[in-house]
């Protein structure tokens, strides 16, 4: 509110004034249809969340399972490593296939 004062000490007029509120008020109608565009909007959000979650978490168990088969995988490929490597293994290829034999003692030439 607002004071005014017209005139001398004698004759004063005093008027008050009412301001107009800085914010206008929101009629009714606008008020509940804000209130329920905002309610739509945050169920929508839940909604995509929950779908989010859903999607993230099998996504996990997939991966889960892929790293599992990979690590079995690993596994074999380890063992087959070590059967490749072995002293028996490399030989009777050295043997067989390709013909090579114990060297006899004259034929080893010692290098100093």
């Amino acid at each position: 509110m607002r004071r005014i004062v017209i005139g001398d000490s004698l004759g004063m007029i005093t008027e008050i004034r009412r301001e107009t509120p800085v914010f206008p008020s929101v009629p009714q109608g606008r008020g509940l249809l804000g209130l329920a565009v905002l309610f739509l909007v945050l169920a929508l959000f839940s909604v995509w969340m929950s779908g989010q979650y859903y999607r993230i978490g099998y996504g996990v168990s997939v991966a889960l399972e892929e790293k599992q088969l990979l690590q079995k995988e690993q596994a074999l490929l380890k063992t087959e490593i070590l059967t490749l490597r072995s002293p028996a293994r490399i030989e009777a290829i050295a043997r067989g296939q390709l013909g090579m034999v114990e060297p006899k003692t004259e034929r080893i030439i010692r290098v100093k």
